[in-house]
């Protein structure tokens, strides 16, 4: 009998995922990861117990990992220093690559299992006996966006039980078996408590008072006004709470933030058909210096026509066919081949 670890945050999907491979003869064990004390979802108390029962129920075995020091490293510093640095990061993408997988792949080699598997919406596709990230089927709750970034040397480990159903075919399971079903669904950051913005949670651990104050200016180089908030509490695209009434609506178009400066334009000025991206992984097209994909520049984007150049180092440009709207700084660009993940980098 083969043997899977499955990541188990106790919610609907990962519960879901855990019976569909105990059904199909896979013996199972399931962990929970304990990231954050203050996480919203995940890793709570009250999923973890739930975590628990779901187990007991379905006749699997449970564990918790601590791993909140590692997650405080790797994520909540990543996450508080990129918007301090005027970027917006991507936390989920970077739990993903360096503590998600990474810890399930290690534990299990260390206890001699198969696989690992947890209950996002993605498919393992092979190819040449390679191994590639592709869209599920519910092409409404895909994550493999959030996924781009593992290395393929755990891909081919990976098994992801709900690839071919719908969110709505997984909660008829769920209610059938007489599993939890959350009212709603939450699409917050985990560790951020309720309704918490990332400004509320950076200053619970920085000192906010030396970064308050920063001036708004249009392209033009005329200052506009100045506020107490820091620059940090916007984003690239951002409309709403910028505080310049009357006219032609302004959008924040760029963050200098060792200036404690916000340029902001109007909207038209927002779009742009070129970008670079750093830090690239790529699973195919490494040998040739230009190749065309399409690419997403946020999970929500529709990925959109481009011609990918090379460049030396680890860095990429892109340069679309039709001009994209809020290109941003610290988030994730995937490239795809059809619904196949290529490649992927940051916005630099």
């Amino acid at each position: 009998m083969k043997k899977v670890i499955i990541g188990l945050s106790g919610g609907v999907d990962s519960t879901v995922a855990a019976f569909l491979l105990k059904k199909q003869g896979y013996e199972v064990t399931g962990i929970t990861l304990k990231l954050w004390d203050e996480a919203s979802r995940c890793c709570n108390f009250e999923e973890i117990m739930r975590a628990k029962k779901v187990c007991f129920k379905i006749g699997i075995k449970h564990y918790v990992l601590n791993l909140k020091n590692k997650f405080k490293k790797e994520v909540i510093d990543y996450f508080i220093k990129d918007y301090i640095d005027g970027l917006t990061p991507n936390p989920c993408v970077i739990c993903n690559e360096k503590i998600k997988f990474y810890v399930l792949f290690k534990k299990m080699k260390e206890l001699n299992y198969d696989y690992i598997a947890t209950g996002h919406y993605a498919k393992i596709k092979k190819v040449k006996n390679k191994f590639f990230l592709s869209a599920a089927k519910d092409k409404k709750k895909t994550q493999e966006y959030f996924l781009a970034r593992l290395d393929e040397d755990i891909l081919k480990y990976i098994k992801f039980p709900l690839a071919d159903f719908t969110k709505e075919e997984v909660k008829k399971i769920a209610e059938k078996q007489g599993f939890f079903i959350p009212e709603k669904e939450s699409q917050e950051i985990c560790f951020l408590k309720d309704k918490e913005s990332p400004y509320k949670f950076i200053e619970r651990f920085v000192d906010i008072e030396k970064y308050k104050g920063c001036s708004i200016y249009n392209l033009q180089g005329e200052k506009l006004k100045e506020i107490e908030e820091p620059y940090f509490k916007f984003t690239i695209g951002q409309r709403k709470g910028i505080g310049i009434g009357g006219g032609t609506p302004f959008y924040v178009f760029k963050i200098i933030a060792n200036e404690k400066k916000i340029l902001v334009s109007e909207e038209k000025m927002l779009y742009n058909n070129f970008c670079k991206i750093k830090n690239i992984k790529l699973f195919k097209n490494k040998n040739k210096k230009v190749f065309r994909a399409n690419v997403k520049i946020r999970y929500l984007h529709k990925a959109a026509e481009a011609k990918i150049l090379k460049r030396k180092g680890q860095e990429l440009e892109i340069k679309f066919k039709k001009p994209q709207f809020a290109i941003t700084p610290g988030q994730l660009a995937v490239l795809y081949e059809n619904n196949t993940v290529i490649g992927s980098g940051f916005i630099n």
